[in-house]
């Protein structure tokens, strides 16, 4: 079964990919413990751009590989459990993490993702503290 919110899975690290599953007034929602790409960013433009800042830390040309638990759905609510694997650019380190996505769809495009993963497991990775001080709003200590 292939619901928006595996595709959008599937399309991690791709904003191009990703983009095209987007309506125009898509939402997407982070943990606020992200510091200022946390919390609710509305509109295509400012999810898009939430998407690049998210994947800059880590290497283009390493890829993200997904490994979906669980898809279930239909065109207007879906959710898909899945580990993501990348690597943090900085450091050479492999990162490895779970996340959520809970995915509204219209017409066959995304209006709203709630997205959930273990932010304190993302503090854990010594590249990833090193790219979010850089963000304005968040503290490392």
């Amino acid at each position: 079964m292939n619901t928006l919110a595996g595709e959008l899975a599937r399309a991690l690290g791709d904003v191009d990919a990703m983009q095209q599953l987007y309506a125009d007034d898509i939402s997407w929602t982070l943990p606020v413990t992200l510091g200022r790409i946390g919390g609710t960013n509305e509109g295509k433009d400012a999810v898009i751009k939430l998407n690049k800042i998210s994947f800059g830390p880590y290497s283009k040309s390493a890829g993200f590989k997904v490994d979906i638990h669980h898809e279930f759905g239909d065109d207007e609510y879906s959710v898909a459990r899945f580990t993501c694997s990348a690597t943090v650019s900085a450091t050479d380190e492999a990162y490895v993490n779970e996340y959520s996505l809970f995915v509204r769809g219209r017409d066959g495009k995304i209006t709203e993702v709630v997205e959930h993963l273990d932010t304190l497991k993302v503090m854990h990775y010594e590249g990833l503290r090193t790219f979010l001080p850089r963000i304005s709003g968040v503290v490392v200590s």
